[in-house]
């Protein structure tokens, strides 16, 4: 990963809120990657893996979940934010104690990107120094 600049993957079905996202994180400098599946965002990860990846849990075919099951199995280096308009939405379980997702759930419409911001940008530190720490 690049220290300078950050790329963040957007997955999400949804076309005007991938470029909201990919909007707002251009603004902040980020390199920004968009896909509208998991199958595709998959794809991507394996050419370019991102810093971090905001990843909407209803998908067509292969839903969030299982996206971020697959690309942690991957062994990656990426944070990963959940966004989902579905109030019921719960985070899993295994999702809570893996450094890799966030604890947070952002819900749509997302009223403060810069808190998601901040939480993607927190777990990559955390990562950067767990990996450091075992690199010594």
């Amino acid at each position: 990963m690049n220290d300078s600049i950050k790329t963040i993957l957007i997955l999400d079905d949804e076309i005007s809120i991938r470029h909201s996202f990919s909007d707002f994180f251009d603004d902040l400098e980020w390199k920004t990657i968009q896909a509208n599946s998991g199958e595709m965002a998959l794809s991507i990860l394996k050419t370019n893996p991102p810093d971090a990846a905001i990843v909407d849990i209803r998908l067509g075919g292969m839903d969030g979940d299982a996206f971020i099951r697959k690309a942690l199995r991957q062994n990656l280096d990426t944070a990963f934010a959940i966004c989902t308009g579905s109030p019921e939405y719960q985070l899993p379980d295994d999702f809570r104690n893996d450094r890799h997702v966030s604890n947070r759930i952002f819900r749509k419409p997302v009223t403060d990107m810069m808190a998601l911001e901040e939480d993607l940008d927190h777990i990559i530190q955390l990562i950067s120094k767990s990996k450091n720490v075992v690199d010594k």
